[in-house]
């Protein structure tokens, strides 16, 4: 019997293993989970619990004829990390199902779980009111959801050894299964946290913020095979050697900087820009029918022009050129080589100025 009860805990231990794991790589993106996170992670967050949950419900542990489930764990994790809308999300989810699995339970049993579900709302909100610490909300939140467990058992019908047979079973398995669930969550949310990191560090230009070479090499190699209408937009920033002599390489980078902003703000959301080396920056435009390069180029080199670096003394006036090249089916190297040339054009024909690639 022992055994029995210590295999299903350890089930119940897995399905938490992979239900979290699962969750926390799907919101990779959008961690940390917190109580004031998008609307649509804390519901996201809530659902993964739910689901947690029944699986829960579904592999009660039978302690001597009483059916006990691990549910409050999840119900604590939404409180934990997704607030009073994970709470409701993950509570309903169970409530719907106990009904199922009750083959429509009375009425009384239904309005027991709601009144139940709005008390750990409740408790939830006294609780973050009053606790900072995760770990202490955590714990302060499985705790006395157990007793109000316990409570509700030892009011209900229960053999005469019940102490010894359910009760401290029961406590025992839920302190140990939300000891290892709070330190499981934990981890996982840090891994994933750091895991974005590095890849944001991987595809990000550390000065500017841009997008990296290896990212738009990527971007590419992708509309290539999709054999879409694209373009690239090369730029330069025209006499960047002599604001780096003049002011010092501290000035020129906060330069690029300023340049990258510019280019943040006046590129519609499908366009990919990057820094493509040096004081040389790219522009990949995935539908060049609906998003016309020539456009953004012009409205690009004006806004630079008439946007100059201010420094704490003067400002620095900076110019920008740039060269534009159609994707014809030709290999990406070719459009680069285009783009490269029509650049060199604007440049030798004065700078502050773009250039198309005629063949």
């Amino acid at each position: 019997m022992m055994l029995t009860t210590v295999n299903i805990f350890f089930v119940n231990i897995c399905i938490i293993f992979l239900v979290s794991t699962f969750t926390f790589y799907l919101l990779r993106d959008r961690l940390p989970i917190q109580p004031d996170s998008m609307m649509s992670t804390r519901l996201y967050f809530g659902l993964a619990n739910g689901v947690t949950g029944i699986l829960l419900m579904h592999h009660a542990i039978d302690l001597n004829g009483a059916l006990i489930d691990l549910r409050l764990l999840p119900l604590a994790l939404s409180a934990l990390f997704g607030g009073n809308v994970s709470i409701a999300v993950t509570g309903t989810m169970l409530l719907f199902y106990r009904f199922l699995i009750h083959d429509g339970a009375s009425l009384n049993v239904l309005l027991s779980s709601v009144i139940t579900l709005l008390g750990f709302l409740i408790l939830s909100f006294i609780c973050r009111r009053f606790i900072t610490r995760q770990g202490y909300f955590f714990s302060a939140i499985v705790t006395v959801g157990s007793l109000l467990v316990l409570w509700r058992l030892i009011i209900s019908n229960s053999p005469v050894d019940a102490w010894e047979t359910i009760y401290i079973p029961y406590f025992i398995l839920t302190i140990g299964g939300a000891i290892l669930f709070y330190r499981l969550s934990s981890l996982l949310q840090q891994h994933f946290v750091l895991y974005s990191y590095q890849s944001y560090l991987a595809s990000t230009d550390q000065l500017t913020r841009l997008a990296n070479r290896h990212v738009i090499l990527e971007k590419v190699t992708t509309l290539e095979k999709s054999n879409a209408s694209w373009s690239v937009i090369l730029f330069d920033l025209d006499h960047f050697k002599t604001v780096n002599d003049t002011h010092g390489h501290a000035i020129g980078d906060a330069v690029l900087r300023h340049f990258s902003i510019i280019l943040n703000e006046y590129c519609p959301v499908p366009v990919t820009v990057g820094r493509y080396g040096g004081e040389e920056f790219i522009i990949i435009i995935p539908d060049s029918e609906q998003y016309s390069p020539v456009i953004i180029a012009e409205t690009i080199v004006t806004a630079v022009q008439q946007t100059p670096f201010v420094m704490q003394d003067h400002a620095v006036s900076i110019t920008v050129s740039a060269g534009i090249a159609y994707a014809h089916h030709q290999p990406a190297e070719m459009v680069f080589k285009q783009a490269d040339a029509a650049l060199y054009e604007a440049k030798t024909q004065g700078r502050n100025q773009y250039r198309l690639y005629q063949s």
